[in-house]
């Protein structure tokens, strides 16, 4: 071996000095990389130059960082340090364990294989090839990675992490799980300290503090308690007595959570699903404080027999039950008489639907409605229908079925005998479509991917020590 500066021999810091002018390395390399600890060291001369060959109890400082290992070679002609066996890896602003590592003494990124930790100020990554940079802090997982902090964990198929911004790109089966909430999606892109998230493709939300779960192409979230769901949005969501569950999709939603207060604004194509109701409107507002729904935009409801169309529809809550609805202008209700099989009508500038213990108490209208129904003779047998228009109309139901009406001020009306024909009567503005009634959605709002491990990929190096923070 030509050039050879062979000198292997057990050394201490008193030795380092000497050794390193045996080893004619250049000034500014050796600011570079400082010997502190070695049980041996061997200087080589071959065809890619120089090489410090370092083994036993390894200590090592450069620049960036102090790095512990087994053994070590540095490549002074390439401006190269290599390292191998139960590696640590301390920096002013990270701890980095792994297996082995190659660090670039120019660009001075590294490249982290095997058993790797990173440690920043507030997360665990744990990958088995890491691509570091200490001059912009940013790291790049090639392959699957996990995260932990202080709420949970994520774990990914690739991403970068920024540590000086504390943020992150994750892509691929993007999964997060902590005591609050799971999230999947194929990418995700968060700031953070700013708890700002943005989610995307094939993203499902489960809720688990509200109880509810979202899906929908694109999610982003902040820390303000604002979430915004794209691309075919879906929501299921459960009352808070497990007694009551609601399906809502549309092509967007917004979410705004403050303290335990959820608003829910869908909007373009919005279908509603309860046990107890469905609606199509082109935007729908829900407040769970106040616990009520508003239906704007064409909103048709259906209620049991009923359905009631208008411009603006409210549907007030009382424990997961609908207490009332309400409709203006030029509301229209329909309920299907279930023992004549007819419909009776009802019209107005406003309209209000009372109800008790889950069915139709009354409905009223004013002013200047007007309701067209089916009256029935003494056998329960269809007997013709009553019109009339009154500044103020008030039905009466009894089980569903239609018992009284009550019309007072500027009253007219007209009784049309029974007839084949009197079955097909129809008050303008006439609406009843119950084949366009939203149902129950087939396929379930679930999680595609297996849970998140409760485990570490693997067992950690022997040197692993995290800061007490992060244990």
């Amino acid at each position: 071996m030509k050039d050879t500066c062979l000198i292997p021999v057990f050394i201490n810091i008193m030795m380092l000095t000497g050794m390193l002018i045996l080893c004619s390395e250049p000034a500014d390399a050796q600011n570079r990389v400082r010997i502190l600890q070695s049980d041996e060291l061997e200087g080589i001369v071959t065809e890619e130059g120089r090489i410090r060959k370092l083994t036993g109890n390894v200590s090592l400082q450069t620049n960036d960082f102090t790095i512990l290992c087994d053994s070590a070679w540095h490549y002074m002609d390439m401006e190269e340090l290599r390292a191998w066996g139960n590696i640590e890896i301390t920096s002013e602003r990270e701890q980095i364990w792994s297996d082995r590592a190659t660090y670039d003494l120019v660009s001075e990124v590294a490249l982290f294989e095997g058993r790797v930790i990173m440690q920043s100020e507030s997360v665990l990554l744990f990958s088995d090839e890491v691509f570091y940079s200490f001059v912009t802090e940013i790291a790049l997982f090639p392959g699957q990675l996990r995260l932990e902090d202080d709420r949970g964990v994520l774990v990914a198929d690739s991403g970068y992490y920024y540590n000086a911004l504390d943020s992150a790109i994750f892509r691929g089966n993007v999964q997060v799980a902590d005591s609050l909430q799971y999230i999947e999606a194929d990418s995700m892109f968060t700031r953070r300290g700013d708890e700002y998230y943005e989610l995307h493709g094939r993203v499902f939300l489960d809720d688990l503090e509200n109880r509810t779960r979202l899906t929908g192409a694109f999610v982003l979230s902040d820390s303000t308690g604002y979430r915004r769901v794209e691309g075919g949005s879906r929501m299921r969501r459960i009352s808070e007595e497990h007694t009551d569950t609601t399906f809502l999709w549309a092509d967007w939603l917004e979410v705004h959570q403050k303290d335990t207060v959820n608003i829910f604004t869908a909007y373009d194509g919005v279908h509603i699903w309860t046990e107890a109701y469905s609606s199509l409107s082109d935007t729908a507002h829900y407040d769970d404080g106040l616990e009520h729904f508003i239906l704007k935009g064409s909103p048709r409801l259906w209620y049991e027999e009923m359905q009631l169309t208008g411009p603006f529809i409210h549907i007030q809550l009382e424990q997961d039950s609908v207490r009332y609805l309400e409709s203006y202008e030029r509301s229209f209700a329909v309920q299907r008489d279930t023992a004549l099989d007819r419909l009776n009508q009802i019209t107005g500038d406003t309209l209000f639907i009372r109800f008790n213990e889950g069915s139709v108490s009354y409905m009223q209208v004013y002013p200047r409605g007007n309701v067209l129904y089916f009256v029935k003779d003494s056998d329960g047998r269809a007997d013709g229908a009553i019109e009339m228009t009154a500044d103020f109309i008030r039905l009466d139901f009894e089980e569903g079925e239609l018992e009284d009406v009550i019309a007072r001020h500027n009253v007219d009306g007209s009784f049309f005998e029974e007839s084949p024909g009197v079955v097909k009567r129809r008050l303008q503005g006439f609406a009843w479509d119950p084949d366009t009634r939203p149902q129950r959605p087939e396929e379930p709002i679930e999680s595609r991917l297996p849970p998140v491990s409760p485990d570490r990929p693997f067992e950690p190096p022997p040197r692993y020590a995290p800061r007490q923070h992060l244990q």
